[in-house]
């Protein structure tokens, strides 16, 4: 029988209401903390935790944040880089019942400050630098009580302090309670908080465990992508499998090479830009990484070119989950499997793909009316399922724009499905040119310069132009020792692309702009190129 929250059948005898998830992440992590107790759980150059001794540390952490007044349902936000305190303060939030905000290191001090004041943070967990950041603009935060100092620097108490409270036990908050703010990139505007509950995330690490390969007793994951967004979301369906954490406070390619092979990492997190530089250093310097069974890669998309030459190094162990701060991974995942292929008979098209939806998740494509496109057509990508987000913190005309009565949320990507059941992520919505009466997508653009020898990192966006509207630009960035010109890279679009796909200009740039997710900034690329212009779009 399923039991509602009465428990009362009807007249067969059956009670006709799906019973509300219970789990929690506190309820994950302390499950973890017992039933791996003596394994190691977090590793950060000399410092090593097991699971009993992080458990109890993230008791006193909690503990102490209830003796300086933080109170359930109040927003912690963690100001920290990759390290072993990260995941001490992290579950501690959660154990307590509080409600965790991760923030990229990154970002630049006024973005943080609107983020504290839109939550309307109680504490946070800063390094030093961050101390003493928030030190000088303290009077700015008015909701703010407490700084948390970790690695020095100015603040109320230090992490140490909090440390050596008496243990608290667990707040035991309920499923439906607010766990976690992700504020979205804000690649427009200002970022918004998507707000996940306790049964958000637990759908999450459920999802995810169904799409990874399984775990083994000797996994070691090495965190280099940043745990306040990518690496966060994949650690914790490691923890619930009793594995090794290893951090490293900044990522390079090289040095991620060594780690791999001093530590055997068998488990790699990596946003697409990390794993193209890591490619061409392990194309460079082949070593012994055979130990690694799986890198999880999410946050844009990969060029297949690319992918092929990832999996010529690193063989068979690429899994990619799609996903948003709204919709956590995996949304869709394209497996380990489905990456596999006969090099001599080409790159599949599956490899430009996100995969399949993963089974607990529903998605379907849908024109500016709402209606569901045909077969083949491409459509917003909309989905339903329990990873969706509560709503936008304190947003309520946000959070109706995207979700609707039915449940569908929308996520501003446009995408199709081939025959075998792929889901292809043509573009996002607001990305998309029109040149000339054509729809154009700069992902395929991308996909095809990409495949250029030399060719870092390529972004297409439209600018104006008096004839077409919208003109098509490439904006590169070429390989160190490398040689690459814009005839190179119109001569590549028009080899394998209709002739109004072909960029018409070709700029070269030593980087491009990235969000603290890794992902490229083509929004604030193409607003330079439409300043003072009366539209922002072409005709």
């Amino acid at each position: 029988m399923l039991l509602d929250e009465t428990g009362t059948p009807g007249e067969d005898g059956l009670v006709h209401r799906l019973p509300r998830p219970r789990v929690t992440i506190a309820e994950h992590y302390e499950r973890a903390y017992r039933e791996f107790g003596s394994r190691i759980a977090v590793r950060d150059g000399d410092t090593e935790l097991t699971y009993r001794e992080l458990g109890d540390r993230v008791h006193r952490i909690a503990g102490g944040l209830t003796a300086l007044g933080v109170r359930r349902g109040d927003r912690g936000v963690l100001l920290l880089g990759n390290c072993t305190e990260f995941f001490e303060a992290e579950h501690a939030l959660f154990s307590g019942g509080f409600v965790r905000t991760a923030l990229s290191v990154r970002l630049h001090l006024r973005e943080v400050v609107h983020i504290l004041n839109d939550c309307t943070a109680a504490v946070v967990f800063a390094d030093a630098a961050w101390a003493e950041r928030l030190a000088g603009i303290r009077g700015e935060l008015p909701a703010l009580r407490h700084v948390v100092t970790v690695a020095g620097g100015p603040g109320d108490t230090t992490l140490a302090e909090l440390r050596a409270h008496d243990p608290a036990p667990p707040a035991r908050p309920d499923a439906g309670d607010p766990a976690a703010i992700l504020y979205t990139s804000g690649t427009t505007g200002l970022p918004k908080g998507a707000t996940l509950s306790h049964a958000n995330w637990a759908a999450m690490i459920r999802n995810e465990l169904l799409e990874l390969p399984p775990g083994a007793d000797h996994d070691l994951v090495l965190h280099v992508a940043p745990l306040s967004h990518l690496s966060g979301y994949v650690a914790p369906s490691y923890f619930v499998r009793g594995a090794t954490h290893l951090t490293c406070a900044k990522f390079d390619a090289a040095s991620t090479l060594d780690l791999i092979a001093r530590h055997r990492v068998t488990i790699l997190p990596m946003v697409p830009t990390m794993l193209n530089l890591l490619v061409l250093a392990a194309e460079q310097r082949p070593g012994a990484y055979s130990s690694l069974r799986t890198v999880v890669y999410a946050g844009s998309p990969i060029a297949p070119d690319r992918l092929a030459r990832a999996r010529a190094v690193f063989g068979d162990v690429f899994v990619q989950f799609y996903g948003l701060s709204e919709l956590p991974i995996p949304i869709a995942c394209l497996s380990a499997a489905d990456h596999a292929f006969d090099p001599g008979a080409g790159v599949p098209a599956r490899l430009a793909s996100a995969g399949r939806v993963s089974p607990f998740v529903q998605v379907k494509l849908v024109d500016d009316t709402g209606e569901e496109v045909g077969p083949g057509e491409i459509g917003e990508i909309t989905v339903r399922g329990d990873q969706t987000m509560m709503g936008y913190w304190r947003m309520p005309e946000a959070t109706a724009a995207v979700l609707s009565p039915g449940g569908w949320a929308g996520t501003g990507d446009l995408g199709r499905f081939d025959d075998e059941g792929y889901l292809y992520i043509v573009d996002r919505k607001k990305d998309m040119v029109v040149t000339g009466g054509f729809n154009v997508y700069p992902t395929e653009i991308e996909n095809v310069v990409s495949t250029v020898a030399g060719v870092a990192e390529v972004a297409v966006v439209g600018v104006p132009d008096e004839t077409w509207g919208e003109a098509l630009k490439a904006i590169v960035v070429v390989r160190d020792g490398h040689t690459v010109t814009a005839d190179d890279v119109v001569a590549v679009c028009a080899e394998h692309l209709a002739s109004y796909k072909k960029p018409r200009s070709v700029e070269f740039a030593a980087e491009l702009p990235k969000t603290g997710s890794g992902k490229i900034m083509r929004r604030r690329l193409r607003d330079q190129y439409w300043a003072g212009a009366e539209r922002k779009v072409g005709g």
